[in-house]
Parts: C-alpha cells; sequence; structure tokens
C-alpha cells in the first residue's frame, strides 16, 4: 500500500549521484573563463540549486559574466562528465516498485528541462517517469515556482502528494505550497540541513526511502 499516491522526486543527489559530472563541467567552465581551480568540498554546494546562484554564490564568478558562464555549463554539459554520473544503487528498482503499486512517480528538479530529460534516459530511469517539470531555458529554476507549477498540473489533493529531496530547496519548497515532504540523507544535504527543514519524514538510505513510501506506514523513518 502506498503512503502517497503522487511521488514528485528532485534529481540530483535523490535519483543520481551527479555530483562527480556536475564538478567536471563546472571546472571545465572556470577554466575557459581563468577562475582559479576549487576543491570537491568548495564545488559541493554546487549541487542542487539553480546554475545562475552556483556560479555566483558558490563559485564567485562576476554578476556581469554569470550569464555567460551558464550558457556555457548547458553547452559543455552535452559531453562533459556524463560518464561520471549514475543512478544511486537501488533507485531503478525503486522507481520500478512505485510504478507497479500505482503511483504517479515524477520530478522536479531546477536543472533545465532538456538536460534533466536526457539524464534520465541516458540512465535508464525515463520509462518509470511520469511527467518532468525542468528549469526553463532563460526563465525560472526556482524550486517553489516549479513545484507550484507541478501541483497545478497534477490536480490532485495535496496530502496525496510528496516531494522527495535532499537539499534545503527541496524541503523549504514543499512547505511553501504546502504538501508533505521526504528528506534523504544519502545525498548532498548534511543531516543538519535536513533537520532545520523540519521534514514530514527522513529517510537514510534508498533501502529505507523504498519501505517509507511502498509501506504505507508513516512510522518508518
Amino acid at each position: 500500500m502506498l503512503l502517497y499516491q503522487t511521488v514528485l522526486f528532485d534529481l540530483d543527489g535523490t535519483l543520481i549521484e551527479s555530483a562527480p559530472g556536475i564538478f567536471a563541467c563546472a571546472r571545465a567552465v572556470m577554466q575557459e573563463m581563468g577562475l582559479p581551480p576549487m576543491t570537491d568540498a568548495q564545488l559541493r554546494p554546487m549541487v542542487g540549486p539553480p546554475l545562475a546562484v552556483c556560479f555566483s554564490d558558490v563559485i564567485g564568478v562576476p554578476k556581469d559574466r554569470v550569464q555567460e558562464a551558464v550558457d556555457r555549463y548547458h553547452l559543455l554539459a552535452k559531453t562533459v562528465g556524463l560518464d561520471a554520473i549514475h543512478p544511486y544503487p537501488g533507485i531503478p528498482a525503486l522507481l520500478a516498485g512505485l510504478k507497479a503499486a500505482g503511483a504517479c512517480v515524477c520530478v522536479v528538479t531546477s536543472k533545465v528541462t532538456p538536460t534533466a530529460q536526457a539524464h534520465l534516459e541516458r540512465y535508464g530511469l525515463a520509462p518509470f517517469i511520469d511527467r518532468l517539470w525542468g528549469g526553463i531555458p532563460g526563465g525560472s529554476a526556482e524550486k517553489t515556482f516549479l513545484l507550484q507549477t507541478a501541483l497545478d498540473a497534477l490536480h490532485a489533493k495535496k496530502t496525496s502528494i510528496v516531494m522527495v529531496g535532499d537539499r534545503h530547496y527541496d524541503l523549504r519548497a514543499a512547505q511553501a505550497v504546502g504538501i508533505p515532504s521526504i528528506g534523504v540523507l544519502y545525498g548532498y544535504g548534511s543531516a543538519e540541513e535536513i533537520a532545520s527543514c523540519a521534514p514530514t519524514h527522513t529517510a537514510a538510505t534508498v533501502e529505507t526511502l523504498g519501505r517509507l513510501l511502498l509501506s504505507g506506514s508513516a512510522t518508518l523513518q
């Protein structure tokens, strides 16, 4: 029995382990723009926010060159770092289980829609996804906006929908639109970050997440 009939997943850090690919592409952009190198630890906050925020706040690209960096990243991301990305172990089986149980399975991500769709297809997840809402090229990639857009299109009771994500962007967006949330601890957000958002549930592993979503019981954490 499903705990929620509609499950909205974040992409990076929730379905796919994307940091190595993101870092490789970001470093290629930084090298082209003559910016100093950064460590993985310094680049880690790039996973989750819109790219413009990443280049401005994490990497420190001057404001007048942020769009240049974003555009170059989108171009390079078609070839750079793809082999370093993969679904978290257990995610394909979890998505298949949700579909078999009758869930509506969707993705809501700040990654622009064409890139997000390409990732879902490349890493074998597309067959399990009913709908995708991603960042709009040249428009908004803000998570609350995207999540509200998804809710408006789904026309489902808010109590039957849950947002699953690994960063505060996901969990606070869920709070803002009034739906339950699950904070996962295997992604790129710290335990402290997740706890500070007071999600409806937490899941330390993909296995725990699957038991929670498929058991019909909110007591599993």
